[in-house]
């Protein structure tokens, strides 16, 4: 009887387990996500040049426990608020506590293993179409990976396992402890609101304080100054609680204190609303913005490798591609190119000579990046380019140091370059050979066609300096694996803390309802109810969402020693930001208004 009267209360709430198993699955997905980075050793090896990448994911795997931890802790109080009346009648119906707890046991580990499972599904197709996403549109090299991972597998299974039978463990001592009527009368327990005083004053102009020496400490550890990075960790973990739980709770009591605005429709109660809710939710919100500025920092610094990556290939070598010696094949290879510049240079070899035709560089002067020293500047800026017509002893004494002499071979270091007018050129004993040079309207735009042609003269001249096709290749597989995993991991993340935040404001929605149904009841419209649910949400959103954007701007200084500006290209990982977050807000504030509005009409 007591199982039917379980399985009657489940379908009653069908939409509200919906909700549950949803967010356990996208938990245990993301955590799958992770894991098949965390545990792949080959993949972590081959994949990044950083030594301490395994130390790291090592402290990844624990952080990102915790946070699921916490998140199954908050869906756990989301399943117990849905049904803790229920098991309060069947106690008062006769049924022993132990019978009820055996149920909890069984239901909570039930919807543990299905969400499990379905989530590891959902893992792999996830990870294989992300990762798939990432290698395309970014051109990574990845090695050794594979979204179906057993290991990851594996330990996503244990993990979940074992956190939902402690959690159906407490579920079922928490419930033979509690008393019946405590049970029946949960969501009209009061809450005690503690008034922002001067003390809560002082607190938040401390916690302004301590944002502002974290955030001038990572300025100066974008200058080298390392031993600074406790400092900047201590004071920004510090300042943040103490910014969101006094100086926001400050904020509020003004804003209650100017009767113009907090009488205006439903502004006083949505302010009472955020007052408790601040207090009460301090510790998530500050997690979640710390961790919010960590998931967003990842993808911006992965994106920011890429373009990294991309200078340090785009500022060597002026021209996209040579063919030595062009045939009829190159030529058709290279009319596949949009070919901004072409031009073909004639040598010859006689002994440790090196002899060049002037009439060539007068109508056609050859192009060079100029050395940069680049650690003088504070933002990455392609070369100035020098023309060479080598017409003076000063430019010809640069030949050496030029793509024009290092594209002969690798042994003519040794040669002397001559620089001769046509008659002198055509006395020079020796072959005569030839180099065509090809500056494309975009190197990435035209990477297929030059890879082909990049490729094909390695093919014919294995000896020759590699051309640009093959410096972005060694390039671009040495930060790929950092990229990859920035990206993937900083989506991952985000993903998660968004789905702990909804959760925990879910979790309260039960003893919100109440209010709502006094509200109706006193003749306020539906309208100016749903509008207060919206301001309220929006609020407990916009705190970590902006303080963990705010970190960001500031944190991405540390990442000036090895990026020369850490600020370009912020635009793609800010909208990633802002999709999931838009997304994960309409769907809570849906949610809390099912729950809280559902006999209001």
């Amino acid at each position: 009887m007591l199982n039917k009267l379980a399985i009657s209360g489940i379908k009653h709430r069908i939409r509200d387990y919906a909700v549950l198993f949803s967010g356990l699955v996208i938990s245990s997905a993301v955590f799958y996500m992770f894991m098949t980075l965390a545990t792949n050793q080959s993949f972590l090896k081959t994949s990044t040049p950083v030594d301490a990448t395994p130390i790291i994911f090592g402290f990844g795997i624990i952080l990102l426990a915790i946070i699921t931890l916490v998140y199954l802790v908050y869906a756990n109080g989301f399943l117990m608020s849905m049904r803790q009346k229920e098991y309060g009648m069947f106690m008062m119906l006769g049924a022993r506590g132990s019978k009820i707890g055996r149920m909890i046991f069984l239901e909570t580990v039930i919807i543990g293993m299905i969400s499990t499972v379905v989530g590891i599904v959902l893992g792999i197709g996830l990870t294989g179409a992300l990762s798939q996403w990432l290698i395309d549109s970014m051109d990574l090299t990845i090695k050794s990976f594979n979204p179906i991972y057993l290991p990851a597998i594996g330990f996503t299974f244990i993990f979940f396992i074992v956190i939902f039978a402690l959690a159906a463990i407490r579920n079922s001592l928490r419930l033979r402890k509690t008393n019946v009527l405590k049970l029946l009368h949960m969501d009209q327990q009061p809450v005690r609101i503690k008034k922002a005083g001067f003390g809560k004053l002082i607190l938040a102009i401390i916690g302004v304080g301590l944002l502002a020496a974290g955030y001038y400490s990572m300025i100066l550890l974008g200058k080298g100054a390392m031993i600074l990075l406790p400092v900047a960790l201590i004071t920004i973990v510090l300042g943040t609680y103490l910014v969101i739980n006094s100086l926001f709770s400050w904020i509020i009591r003004l804003l209650k204190s100017n009767r113009r605005f907090s009488l205006k429709k439903l502004n006083n109660f949505t302010l009472s609303q955020l007052g408790f809710r601040i207090s009460d939710y301090t510790r998530i919100l500050s997690m979640v913005a710390m961790l919010f500025a960590l998931a967003l920092g990842a993808i911006t610094v992965g994106g920011q490798l890429k373009s990294v990556s991309d200078f340090v290939v785009g500022s060597n070598n002026y021209y996209d591609a040579v063919v030595h010696n062009i045939d009829d094949q190159q030529r058709a290879n290279i009319k596949k190119i949009d070919v901004k510049d072409q031009v073909t240079y004639n040598y010859k070899i006689k002994g440790n000579q090196l002899y060049f035709n002037l009439e060539q560089f007068k109508n056609h002067k050859f192009a060079n990046y100029k050395m940069v020293d680049y650690t003088k500047q504070d933002e990455m800026k392609t070369p100035p380019v020098e023309y060479y017509g080598f017409s003076n002893k000063k430019q010809q004494s640069k030949a050496p140091m030029t793509d024009l002499f290092t594209q002969v071979s690798p042994s003519d270091a040794s040669y002397v370059p001559n620089f001769v007018n046509t008659s002198e050129y055509q006395k020079a004993g020796g072959k005569e050979r030839s180099m065509t040079f090809i500056k494309s309207s975009g190197f990435h735009q035209n990477l297929a066609a030059i890879k082909k042609v990049a490729v094909k003269d390695k093919e014919k001249y294995p000896t020759l300096i590699d051309q640009k096709y093959q410096n972005y290749m060694m390039i671009n597989s040495f930060f790929s694996g950092l990229e990859f995993m920035g990206i993937f991991l900083g989506i991952a993340f985000l993903a998660m803390l968004a789905s702990c935040l909804m959760f925990k404001i879910l979790s309260g929605a039960a003893s919100d309802i109440k209010r709502y149904e006094m509200l109706h009841k006193m003749g306020t419209r539906n309208n100016l109810l749903r509008t207060s649910v919206n301001k309220e949400i929006a609020t407990l959103f916009l705190i970590p969402g902006v303080m963990g954007i705010v970190h960001v701007l500031f944190g991405l200084q540390m990442f000036r020693v090895f990026v020369i500006h850490p600020y370009a290209n912020i635009l793609l990982p800010f909208s990633i930001f802002f999709c999931l977050y838009i997304v994960y807000y309409f769907v809570t504030v849906t949610l809390y208004k099912q729950i809280v509005l559902k006999k209001i009409k």
